[in-house]
């Protein structure tokens, strides 16, 4: 799919709202936030966007994919048919915490956030990863610290759905 004159001026001006607003989503309709974050030892931004009902607009992919370092045009780009699902880092028997990761798939790279779920915290979260898999595979086994990229994300400035984060 080629990204219009339009999408292509939105993703230059977002980094200049990034910069500005750490806690602000710049989905672009009809996409909604998935999950979002700064990464502050990068000075970026990685942002999961979604199309819950793609029915609903024919012709577009289901996700797309944003990483943005400092107040520069986005750095990688990519739009995916769907996402998958990873709980692996879910500690079986741990009384308040279920970790779950989503990744979206580009060539043989899964782009994936990670997120823990916290229930004695306030909004429920607590701290939130931005990870780079070499495959589906390893995305998806059990075996844990797979990754190629792991990026912690800043926790004040998580915006996660969800109600769309669930396997």
């Amino acid at each position: 799919m080629k990204v219009s004159a339009v999408t292509m001026l939105l993703m230059a001006a977002s980094p200049v709202t990034l910069a500005s607003s750490p806690a602000a989503a710049n989905c672009i309709p009809p996409w909604q936030i998935l999950f979002s974050c700064t990464i502050p030892q990068r000075d970026a931004r990685a942002e999961f966007c979604l199309i819950p009902n793609t029915d609903a607009h024919p012709g577009k992919k289901q996700g797309y994919y944003t990483y943005v370092t400092g107040t520069k045009p986005a750095e990688l780009y990519f739009e995916a048919d769907g996402y998958y699902f990873s709980t692996k880092d879910t500690e079986v028997d741990h009384p308040t915490d279920l970790t779950m990761a989503v990744g979206f798939k580009r060539g043989d790279y899964v782009y994936s956030f990670t997120i823990t779920e916290d229930e004695r915290q306030p909004d429920g979260i607590r701290d939130g990863e931005v990870r780079v898999y070499s495959s589906l595979d390893a995305f998806t086994n059990d075996k844990k610290d797979t990754e190629v990229t792991k990026l912690y994300c800043d926790p004040e400035s998580i915006i996660a759905n969800r109600n769309e984060i669930r396997p």
